[in-house]
């Protein structure tokens, strides 16, 4: 799609939309369209091309076959559909600039990893008798959803595994387990992540990062996040798995209000800034790496990417689940394979989302909501843990 011009020969096929639909009627307005330029003259979007050509809804035709002239588009016209060919700026899934030297590779990574997701999504929807959607971005958020169909897809998905895994456990009054957790984990959809800039290492442009639970918006304010909402029963399974299965020595239920849910990105050396409180943490997945640095004795005035390693313990978060101070400085070790880490944590001032809110993430998501004595125990533990251990 990036190479792309206005004068490229396509051919559409039939109308794969759903019946009904906005994406149904735009696509009914430009399946005429006998090249790029005219398609997007008619109502196609750039999105549109790539998630159309990604499905089979279209195939592009030999330059030879190139009309000389476009139907019904001026040359101003032609300049505009241009600029938005113009705009892209590589393909979707590839983290880095499309000009590094490791783009293919990281591409190839990226492509097969997605494939086997959708794949598995697929797979589990039919198992639960679940019709997965088809619409694109555009039409999606058209409806007030900001997700496309992949993410919305996995997200969807791994919502009514979570809803059925809840209700079989506690049909069978059994613990929710670590390939429980890991079952729904490895659906849910994942947003492109470029505002964490804290933490993305290397060249990479943006991460798999998703935030459930209670947040202070960078608009300003504070609330829940629209996936929380929407898909409560991942955060009810997650809460649960938590709670069924308690950190090594604390004796009360860990107390959060929010979870943040990584894939496939090993975070640099960072201080958290909008958590209060300790952390728990656990990496699910087949991989292998991937442990946790944390320097429990941070001044908190060295620059993070300074710091030495030989002063900071190295956690084995795939074995067990560490509890941990995100204010301190914390990175994390280089990894193969997939691997999905899951950070409860409390936000910081979180009983401004208002009452309303808190019952939502208690009731519905499974929080167990922090009290000031139960953060105290919590702080006491995480800053004192490692005391006793030698490094």
């Amino acid at each position: 799609v990036r190479n792309f011009t206005p004068f490229s020969p396509i051919k559409y096929g039939p109308n794969p939309k759903r019946p009904g639909s906005k994406s149904f009627d735009r696509y009914k307005g430009y399946m005429g369209a006998r090249t790029v330029g005219e398609a997007l003259h008619r109502g196609s979007k750039v999105a549109d091309l790539c998630w159309e050509l990604g499905r089979g809804d279209f195939k592009v035709l030999p330059m030879s076959k190139a009309p000389t002239k476009l139907q019904n588009m001026s040359e101003k016209d032609i300049k505009k559909v241009q600029a938005l060919l113009n705009k892209i700026i590589g393909p979707r899934g590839l983290a880095v600039s499309i000009d590094d030297k490791d783009a293919d590779k990281e591409l190839a990574k990226e492509e097969q990893w997605m494939a086997g997701k959708l794949a598995l999504i697929a797979a589990t929807a039919k198992k639960l008798g679940l019709e997965l959607e088809q619409e694109t971005h555009e039409d999606l958020h058209e409806d007030g959803i900001n997700e496309n169909a992949d993410i919305r897809n996995g997200r969807f998905v791994a919502d009514k595994l979570s809803q059925n895994i809840l209700k079989e456990r506690k049909a069978s009054g059994k613990k929710v387990t670590e390939a429980d957790a890991t079952e729904a984990l490895r659906l849910w959809g994942f947003a492109q992540n470029s505002g964490r800039l804290n933490v993305l290492p290397g060249k990479r442009k943006w991460v798999y990062s998703d935030t459930v639970g209670a947040i202070k918006r960078r608009t300003g304010g504070y609330g829940i996040t629209p996936p929380t909402k929407r898909y409560p029963s991942v955060c009810k399974l997650l809460n649960k798995w938590l709670h069924d299965n308690r950190p090594e020595g604390i004796s009360e239920d860990f107390v959060c209000t929010s979870i943040n849910i990584n894939a496939n990105y090993g975070a640099r050396t960072h201080r958290d800034g909008n958590n209060v409180g300790p952390s728990a943490i656990r990496a699910f997945g087949n991989f292998k790496g991937g442990e946790l640095w944390y320097w429990d004795k941070d001044d908190k005035k060295t620059k993070a990417d300074l710091l030495e390693k030989k002063t900071a313990q190295k956690l084995d978060i795939k074995k067990a689940t560490a509890i941990f101070d995100g204010n301190f400085a914390h990175a994390v070790e280089k990894f193969d394979g997939e691997r999905i880490s899951v950070v409860f944590f409390s936000a910081r001032n979180h009983n401004k989302v208002g009452p309303a809110n808190i019952k939502f993430l208690k009731s519905r998501c499974g929080f167990a909501w922090p009290s000031d004595k139960a953060m105290g125990k919590l702080r006491t533990f995480a800053h004192g843990q490692f005391s006793a251990k030698k490094r």
